[in-house]
């Protein structure tokens, strides 16, 4: 049996000051004072620093209104607290609360609720509660947070606490008469301490129920997870399948492109080796071409020599054929023709035909004294022939040269072209090395992927008085 021994009130409705009241240990404490001199509130500061919810049950719209709202003397105060000492004289219950802390200490609660060993007389236990007018509450057992749970929880069966039979307000006994049986039975139960063992029957089936939801869900989470390896053991293993096809194809790719490198190569190796050859060849028919036209020149100056003794031989037979003004004026004429040849040899032959009308016509006209002028003109006639051949075999050999160098610069341009495709190839060997690197490092992150699926598994952490899951990855 609990019995009251202090009650301090600071800040709660109308105590401004610290207020501290004492209740003897033995017979009845009562109250006594005028209308509104604060008696009311010191039941509702009991029923509130036991864990009343209702600001309407403490005559008020909002919990803040419990905290001192000022006076026209004083200013409103920012907290209200009450602390409350209560003392079993038997021991029992003493006794009691300290097996309640030992084990609130040793499940651990989640908001730190009653850490450690608690240093107070084993029949003795004390209350506080604090609202700041923040919105922020507190509740301490002992001095040691705690939660509004664990207050319930201590004085469960013994008629403390809101809606119970320990405080009854005026008019509550007129209220409690005239409730129905069902009400009636709830303050008599609790009273009798049944109450507190259907309030335990009520949290340990919810909690049950919450076990069993959460059960479900891991059978769910289970399925999921079952169903999502299921899924990757698929997926890993299309991936190997393509790692295994992706590597048969690069084999083969790099067996082609082997393949056609080496060809390259040695079409190369064949195109520098006739490019070699050309050149030697070239620097032949260049030698030729030199010789050739030296041999031209030798011809020219002969023909030149030819001319000048025809035209010697001319002016001799002009000489001899003074008498015929006509004769001397063609003569002239051929001189003059003969000396445009040597400044045009590329028209010596439509000037030769010329010359040779007009030697006819000298023929006929002087043939007392052609015969020396026909033995040059047959010489001058020779050196044409063969002017006329080498210039044909000239133009032969500077055709052939020209046929040549197209020729080698065809070869150029296709080596040019060779080596480039052998750098694109080498280019496209380097981004396939790249692209198998890229494919390794994905298969591996595949592999692991799978490993790591295959390794993974829930785990239920569901502490007490407070079950949750939660899956973890094994290391």
């Amino acid at each position: 049996m609990l019995k009251l021994k202090r009650v301090e009130i600071q800040g709660f409705k109308s105590f401004f000051d610290r207020t501290e009241m004492k209740f003897p240990g033995s017979g009845i404490a009562a109250v006594v004072g005028p209308n509104g001199c604060g008696k009311s509130n010191l039941s509702d500061a009991i029923s509130w620093v036991l864990g009343e919810q209702s600001a309407k049950s403490l005559r008020g719209a909002r919990m803040e209104d419990v905290i001192f709202a000022g006076t026209r003397d004083r200013k409103p105060l920012s907290m209200a607290a009450v602390t409350m000492t209560l003392v079993d004289p038997t021991g029992d219950h003493g006794h009691q609360l300290a097996q309640h802390n030992g084990h609130a200490n040793g499940n651990g609660h989640a908001n730190g609720v009653v850490n450690g060993n608690v240093d107070h007389k084993p029949s003795e236990v004390t209350i506080t509660r604090r609202l700041f007018r923040s919105g922020e509450s507190e509740y301490l057992i002992d001095g040691k947070t705690a939660r509004l749970r664990d207050i319930q929880d201590l004085f469960i069966g013994t008629g403390l606490g809101p809606e119970s039979y320990a405080i009854i307000e005026q008019g509550r006994i007129g209220q409690i008469l005239s409730n129905k049986p069902q009400d009636r039975r709830a303050i008599i139960e609790e009273a009798a301490g049944v109450g507190k063992f259907k309030t335990k029957k009520r949290l340990a089936e919810a909690k049950l129920e919450g076990a069993k939801q959460n059960l479900a869900r891991v059978f769910d989470i289970l399925e999921e997870v079952s169903r999502q390896v299921n899924s990757l053991k698929r997926q890993a293993s299309k991936a190997k399948r393509y790692e295994e096809l992706k590597t048969e194809m690069v084999a083969q790719l790099r067996k082609s492109l082997t393949g056609r490198y080496r060809m390259l190569e040695r079409e190369a190796a064949k195109t520098a080796l006739d490019l070699n050859l050309a050149n030697t060849e070239f620097q032949n028919l260049s030698n030729q071409m030199a010789e050739r036209e030296k041999e031209h020149v030798e011809l020219q100056e002969t023909c030149y020599r030819n001319d000048a003794e025809l035209t010697k031989a001319r002016q001799h037979l002009a000489g001899l054929q003074l008498e015929q003004e006509r004769t001397r004026g063609k003569l002239d004429s051929q001189a003059q023709q003969i000396g445009a040849i040597e400044n045009r040899l590329t028209q010596g032959e439509s000037e030769a035909q010329d010359l040779e009308r007009k030697q006819a016509e000298f023929q006929q006209e002087l043939a007392a004294h052609m015969e020396s002028l026909a033995a040059l003109e047959a010489q001058t006639e020779s050196a044409r022939e063969r002017l006329a051949i080498k210039s044909a075999e000239r133009e032969r050999l500077q055709q052939e040269l020209q046929d040549r160098a197209k020729t080698l610069e065809n070869g150029r341009q296709s080596v040019l072209r060779l080596l480039g495709e052998a750098s694109a190839l080498k280019n496209q060997l380097a981004q396939i090395a790249e692209y198998l690197s890229a494919i390794e490092r994905d298969s591996a992150r595949c592999q692991r992927e799978e490993q790591i699926s295959g390794r993974d598994g829930p785990r239920i952490d569901a502490p007490s008085g407070n079950p949750r899951i939660a899956f973890h990855r094994q290391p």
